[in-house]
């Protein structure tokens, strides 16, 4: 798979959320866009882009989210709506959608789809897209999945920076790519054998 495209993007979004579920699931907005671009051949990180986004549909961000996130109200009152910043991230991905796209779970792209549906923009697309939740979870053998900060730990790193927050967080995905495209294996780390399935 890496010998079909140049880059790597890793991506991960935050969105608007409520601890009580106020806010249904299709109505979630993105509130931050995180990406780290690498090339295929070396993993390599050739850029990054981070957005921030201000919500419409509700825009008072629960207490809940700006907790969980570190992005405050008036933080996001001084930033573009989604269709901006999503045209400008657009606009950083490399040409000819020569990438592969990467998340932490299936989610993000569903939720970026969400947005530009909102606001009446072409659905995104990408040409070739990797769950790399799913993909640390096959090659490493862990049954169930895991979260990125366990997944983390259970390789021997450790979470830099504020956890869900866009670009920290597809930072410190790239720790795991070695366990999913390399050679890496989690039993060198230690990780107790009995955490190892048969998938």
């Amino acid at each position: 798979m890496l010998d079909q495209h140049q880059y790597l993007v890793i991506i991960d979004v935050e969105h608007t959320c409520t601890e009580d579920g106020s806010i249904p699931v299709n109505e979630r907005e993105i509130i931050e866009i995180g990406a780290v671009l690498l090339t295929t051949n070396s993993l390599s990180v050739v850029n990054d882009f981070s957005g921030l986004v201000r919500p419409v549909r509700h825009p008072q961000l629960s207490s809940f989210c700006a907790n969980l996130t570190g992005i405050s109200q008036s933080l996001l009152a001084k930033q573009d709506v989604f269709s901006h910043v999503f045209k400008q991230f657009q606009a950083w991905l490399p040409a000819d959608n020569d990438y592969i796209f990467c998340s932490w779970g299936s989610y993000d792209l569903i939720q970026i789809n969400i947005d530009c549906d909102f606001h009446q923009l072409q659905g995104y697309k990408p040409a070739t897209v990797v769950n790399l939740k799913k993909a640390f979870s096959k090659t490493q053998r862990v049954k169930p999945q895991v979260g990125l900060k366990k997944a983390l730990e259970l390789s021997g790193n450790s979470m830099e920076g504020a956890h869900h927050r866009g670009l920290i967080d597809a930072q410190n995905t790239i720790k795991l790519l070695p366990f999913i495209f390399g050679e890496h294996s989690l039993v060198e780390h230690g990780l107790d054998k009995h955490n190892l399935v048969e998938l």
